[in-house]
């Protein structure tokens, strides 16, 4: 099989983003590398190299998931805000498609073009026709697990002025109404990647009670009450 070394260099000029002032915003870039290096882990487990997945379909269907931020910021339609933070249109995984179709062309057989817009096209479906669009899902949705997940939320904040304390609610307030339990049940496909969706679970609940007794202090006087503010 050719190097897919290519591919990864062209999504990175596709997906990286450029501030107003020419500063460079690798947000949407990582999030397209670090989902795509999962979907190449999950290829690799037992249960799924049986179904003999095709690598550069999974890394062109992965690197481009999200391109339609990058098309639609680069048509001035998107802020860097909006990036990854906002519900994207109806049309964003066929903006993706059809970037990642323009430009892989030559560079990818046609054969694995197709292949890689149909995942895209169907991530967000029901019932995914392809092994390579399910692995991409399961990847997707594991990125929202642990504590990578707190990126985008700290992203959100920073950029709306919030602090540390809107962070700690939101999550709050998803664990009180069950959200990731519900997220657990409805997302994966495959027994190993809801195991470790479940352990980034655990350790991203540690991580954030320990944010909050940081952010009340609780951990100098371990938990006495703090004199009201004059």
């Amino acid at each position: 099989m050719a190097s897919l070394e290519p591919i990864w260099n062209r999504a990175r000029t596709d997906l990286l983003i450029t501030g107003e002032h020419g500063e460079p915003d690798v947000f949407l870039l990582e999030h397209s590398t670090r989902v795509a290096t999962s979907a190449l882990r999950i290829a690799q487990l037992p249960e799924v190299r049986a179904e003999k997945p095709d690598q550069a379909v999974i890394v062109a269907a992965a690197l481009y998931h999200e391109a339609g931020w990058a098309v639609r910021y680069g048509e001035g339609r998107a802020s860097r805000l909006d990036i990854l933070v906002r519900p994207p249109p109806d049309n964003h995984r066929e903006q993706g498609a059809v970037l990642m179709e323009a430009s892989l062309a030559g560079m990818l057989p046609r054969e694995v073009l197709d292949r890689a817009a149909l995942a895209i096209r169907t991530l967000n479906d029901r019932e995914i026709p392809l092994v390579e669009g399910m692995i991409l899902s399961d990847a997707e949705n594991l990125d929202e697990f642990g504590a990578i997940s707190l990126w985008p939320s700290v992203r959100r904040g920073a950029l709306e002025g919030k602090g540390v304390r809107a962070v700690i609610d939101t999550w709050r307030r998803r664990k009180e109404y069950q959200f990731w339990t519900a997220r657990l049940n409805d997302s994966f496909r495959y027994r190993r990647v809801r195991e470790a969706a479940e352990a980034r679970l655990d350790k991203l609940e540690r991580l954030m009670e320990e944010l909050d007794q940081q952010q009340q202090a609780l951990d100098i006087t371990a938990g006495s009450p703090v004199p009201a503010h004059s």
